[in-house]
């Protein structure tokens, strides 16, 4: 499960990466920058950001510690916050995660706790949907028209991914039986492209496309010597009591034993990326690599040349959406027009986050 090299997987496309290959400018990625500060005012006030979903000029902000969804326009201006907490009709107690349903035109909020709240696109409240028992939700998609994903954090002798059906909220099938430890190193394990739907955890190697009879394995990052092998992670699963085993782990993460944990799988038509978080906490670094798709050429790196990180969020065909931390202001300088340094500048540090969309450069071979 964890190795480019079983029987099974011999045909999947292999991502070879040296995570110490040289320093990476600007140029050699992107062709120019945009930001978006986000409104401030008491009716948004965002603190931890974990998801965003655009949809035609609106952006939708899923915000973890709050919890809540909040719907900005492509201005930053912010438009409406859908649900609110309480214990009424359209209330929540806790979300986990979100979706933007496009065929049916609705959102759903998706608590934990094995429900979820259906909402128009303009945020009235619809129905709340009962799903089939299991001990936690933490994760949704949209596999197909008619069929709802979901993703739970449970013992190996369990699935973790359930394929249900939309009207009635029946499971189809289930799959994906797995260390839970291991699987708590990421939330978001889903992504889209090209109208199919991938999974991926933190700590393995192998992005697979779903369907809804199983996990079919597409590619796999190769990083060497620098890389997560099945010796390190079987280290884990022999430790018995799961307290100890997440101990350690976090131990090993901390301290540099464990190399990363692998936060963020996307791709569009020019790359495969992945974000490698080292570490835990503030003090934690972002290693971002980009895999070329026309010829392999890869990019790596936690800075740009220019002094410029990407915290990532949302990746486009056109561009991926990054926080700007405010003390990286500055370095935004001359990619900016006066104007919008100017109102960079005049933001404080508590006032919302202000998103940074690195267009991609097309031009070069």
């Amino acid at each position: 499960m964890f190795a480019c090299t079983s029987k099974d997987e011999k045909e999947m496309l292999t991502l070879s990466v040296d995570l110490h290959s040289p320093g990476i400018s600007f140029e050699d990625l992107f062709s120019k920058i945009e930001i978006l500060p986000l409104e401030t005012s008491d009716s948004c006030l965002l603190v931890d950001i974990e998801k965003i979903v655009q949809v035609d000029s609106l952006l939708y902000i899923f915000d973890n510690r709050r919890p809540a969804l909040y719907v900005f326009d492509e201005k930053g201006g912010f438009v409406r916050q859908i649900s609110r907490l309480g214990d009424g009709p359209g209330d929540y107690l806790l979300i986990s995660d979100f979706i933007l349903d496009k065929n049916r035109r609705n959102i759903g909020l998706l608590s934990p706790y094995g429900y979820m709240g259906i909402y128009d696109l303009c945020g009235r409240f619809v129905r709340q949907d009962v799903l089939p028992i299991k001990p936690n939700y933490y994760a949704v998609a949209s596999l197909d028209p008619n069929r709802w994903v979901f993703w739970s954090c449970v013992r190996e002798d369990e699935d973790g991914i359930t394929v249900v059906g939309k009207d009635s909220l029946n499971m189809v099938s289930g799959f994906w039986r797995n260390d839970r430890i291991l699987d708590m190193g990421s939330f978001n394990p889903f992504y889209e492209y090209n109208n199919n739907l991938y999974f991926a955890t933190a700590y393995q190697n192998i992005v697979y496309r779903l369907t809804d009879n199983g996990l079919h394995p597409i590619y796999c990052w190769d990083f060497g010597k620098d890389g997560i092998d099945n010796e390190m992670l079987q280290k884990y699963r022999s430790i018995v009591n799961e307290g100890k085993r997440n101990d350690e782990l976090i131990k090993d993460l901390s301290d540099g034993t464990l190399p990363f944990c692998m936060k963020f799988h996307r791709e569009n038509d020019l790359y495969y990326y992945v974000s490698l978080q080292k570490g835990l906490g503030t003090a934690n670094r972002n290693i971002n690599v980009f895999y070329r798709k026309q010829d392999g050429s890869t990019f790596v790196f936690e800075r740009l040349a220019e002094k410029l990180s990407i915290n990532p969020l949302l990746l486009t065909e056109d561009y991926i959406v990054s926080i700007l931390n405010f003390e990286e202001y500055t370095y935004l300088r001359p990619f900016l027009s006066e104007q919008d340094y100017s109102k960079l500048l005049s933001r404080k540090e508590d006032d919302n986050p202000c998103l940074v969309k690195y267009y991609f450069r097309k031009d070069r071979k």
